[in-house]
């Protein structure tokens, strides 16, 4: 009877290591994040609570049941993400532990999609999280989204995860040294009684025109993406036009590299597009990642485009107005 006990816990013990070599992936329903628990013998409330170190008053609820009923072996649960049991950023307790958890990439999806759907984490902390070096994806590649905070002495998911969160992601932005103009240096003198200096005449500032100056060199008006857009154009097609309302999203792209992007609605991703500031004429070639997520703050919208690129089209924060011209294949 003995040794029939310790076959079955063994295979308890190997049955739970397995499940931990598999990845954890958040599932969202009605804009809640959870993950998906199966019931396991003489497992309780508490028990799993214990596991995801989250509160069976919240669990019972959230799977709309009591505490008080019983769980079935094999029942789904949906284990509520919380600030007790979700990171997203910061660090971990003391006692705590992270355990990484994972989106898994689907067609159109992009970064600033997934980002959207789990708590508008920015593009640029997934791909610090996940070691990305640019922002093309792989449908059915598993990406980190956050982790799962659980107890180092009460949950078996401890084992193997990690006590400090990786750090956030550092946008780089390049700042210019300003040119002092000639004949403002102060030179020293070792003189002391010095006759008053003359008030100088104030002059009205001189108006400033804006100049298209993001732009790196090398990639020429428009970007690095404009014999892409040549290319296109020149293999034939039906040439699109569509203007609307445009809003930015933020990229590390086109600072430096003169690599546009943007997201929209019903082209085809790695198309190149035209886009056209409708009041001063300026214009960038930018590539489509995938759609334009479906929430709330963008209806309405033709476009989001790179926050690079929108600096280059000289727009304002909000939304404004585009012309955007492809060759649909």
């Amino acid at each position: 009877m003995k040794k029939c006990f310790l076959f079955v816990f063994s295979l308890m013990l190997m049955g739970l290591a397995i499940a931990q070599q598999k990845p954890m992936i958040i599932q969202q329903e009605g804009g809640k994040l959870f993950l998906r628990h199966s019931v396991a013998p003489k497992e309780n409330w508490y028990s799993i609570g214990r596991i995801y170190n989250a509160s069976p008053k919240e669990m019972a609820p959230f799977n709309n049941t009591s505490i008080d009923k019983g769980l079935a072996i094999g029942q789904s649960l949906k284990i509520p993400l919380t600030t007790t049991n979700f990171l997203q950023s910061g660090q971990p307790a003391s006692d705590e532990v992270l355990v990484p958890l994972y989106h898994t990439v689907h067609d159109k999806d992009n970064l600033y999609r997934i980002g959207q759907m789990y708590n508008k984490v920015p593009p640029e902390q997934i791909k610090s999280w996940n070691k990305l070096s640019g922002e093309e994806l792989t449908n059915g590649r598993n990406l980190i989204v956050g982790y799962l905070k659980v107890k180092k002495e009460l949950s078996p998911l401890a084992k193997g995860g990690q006590t400090v969160a990786p750090p956030p992601a550092v946008v780089k932005t390049e700042t210019k040294p300003v040119d002092k103009p000639a004949g403002t240096e102060v030179k020293p003198t070792e003189k002391k009684d010095l006759p008053p200096a003359k008030p100088a005449e104030t002059k009205p500032p001189a108006k400033v025109e804006p100049t298209q100056t993001t732009t790196p060199s090398g990639f020429g008006v428009g970007g690095a993406f404009k014999s892409l857009y040549d290319e296109q154009t020149k293999s034939g097609g039906n040439v699109q036009n569509m203007s609307g309302k445009g809003a930015a999203f933020k990229s590390t792209s086109g600072w430096k590299d003169g690599k546009y992007y943007v997201l929209m609605n019903k082209v085809q991703p790695s198309t190149v597009v035209k886009i056209t500031n409708s009041v001063n004429g300026k214009f960038v070639y930018a590539k489509v990642l995938g759609e334009i997520p479906p929430i709330k703050e963008n209806e309405g919208l033709l476009v989001r485009i790179s926050n690079a690129a929108t600096t280059e089209l000289l727009f304002d924060e909000g939304s404004y107005q585009v012309e955007i011209t492809w060759t649909k294949q």
